[in-house]
């Protein structure tokens, strides 16, 4: 009689034990790899949003270098100003929607008030220039 050692016996994984891996890897793949975009999308938002904030304030420095006063709404964001260039220059997917404008005037400050932006997902946010400085704050 020929004895089976136990060597032979772990040379290998059995065909339910690799399922049960496999399964496990799936289930972990289907919550993570969402989660994973939501938190891409979340930081893409953030970065638009930053250089959005940007080009604000970079917009007073403009009308005061360009001795323009502006009054900023959602009709003539994509006009040019006197330097060719675009009032704002929003990403792919954005849009101004205020109707009340922000002024900017020549002398490099501005009136203040609410901006209201629509992003690609069609969520309102909502920009707060400070009147006089023009420093630009999220409010979402």
């Amino acid at each position: 009689m020929k004895r089976v050692s136990d060597k032979s016996k772990a040379q290998g994984f059995t065909l339910i034990e690799m399922i049960a891996v496999l399964t496990i890897v799936a289930l972990i793949s289907g919550v993570a790899i969402p989660a994973m975009q939501r938190w891409f999308d979340s930081i893409s938002e953030r970065a638009q949003l930053t250089a959005v904030s940007v080009q604000f304030q970079r917009l007073s420095a403009r009308t005061a270098l360009l001795s323009q006063t502006l009054r900023l709404n959602r009709t003539n964001w994509k006009a040019k100003l006197a330097d060719g260039e675009d009032v704002l220059a929003l990403p792919d997917g954005w849009s101004l929607t205020s109707d009340k404008p922000v002024v900017f005037f020549y002398s490099g400050i501005c009136e203040g008030g609410v901006i209201e932006l629509l992003n690609p997902q069609k969520a309102i946010v909502k920009l707060n220039i400070a009147p006089l400085s023009c420093d630009v704050s999220i409010l979402r």
